[in-house]
């Protein structure tokens, strides 16, 4: 299926009842499709989130990855006709059990991780990085797979400021989680 006509704004009712399986993603009621991941990608994927998976097993805090649906600015009351902006990040950590749908996740996660592919980098460091902004998601990293480095951003006064970038032999301490290590080596060692 090629990209759905782009007349009018389109809505999260429309896509899940788009009659193909393809992947969309929707800022403002405007469509974006998201190709499906390489292995390298996946590999990357893999490797967080099987971090991430074992610190936070025992904690109020799920992690996900692609592919589910992030209604960032809807809760589980806001029809669907009325969600304009929604997102398939690769990799989420969410700590409000409130916001975990059966089909969806409502509002922001708590961490969003994004890996760049030549497809979607500026999607990912623009349009994505000001939305994830704007609902109040408390730390967000691009993954940079190319260059093999992870750029940590952290919400202060509702706003991203950079803390640090982190390279393929580093270890990374999420800003959010200060316990938790994750190691860069283990992530990219498949490269």
């Amino acid at each position: 299926m090629s990209l759905p006509n782009q007349n009018h704004p389109w809505t999260y009712a429309d896509y899940v009842n788009f009659p193909e399986e393809k992947r969309y993603e929707g800022t403002d009621g405007i469509l974006f499709m998201t190709p499906s991941p390489t292995p390298r990608h996946q590999r990357i994927v893999t490797a967080l989130s099987a971090q991430f998976f074992d610190f936070l097993q025992h904690s109020s805090c799920e992690v996900f990855v692609a592919p589910i649906d992030v209604c960032l600015f809807a809760t589980k009351d806001t029809p669907l006709h009325d969600i304009k902006d929604w997102y398939i990040p690769d990799l989420i950590v969410v700590c409000d059990k409130q916001k975990i749908g059966d089909e969806r996740i409502y509002g922001a996660p708590d961490l969003i991780v994004e890996i760049l592919s030549p497809s979607t980098a500026k999607h990912d460091r623009i349009t994505k990085f000001h939305k994830y902004e704007q609902a109040g998601v408390r730390e967000y990293w691009i993954v940079d797979p190319v260059h093999e480095t992870v750029e940590k951003y952290a919400l202060q006064d509702q706003k991203f400021h950079q803390v640090q970038v982190h390279y393929k032999d580093e270890t990374i301490y999420p800003h959010i989680f200060p316990k938790l290590f994750i190691s860069l080596p283990k992530v990219f060692a498949s490269m």
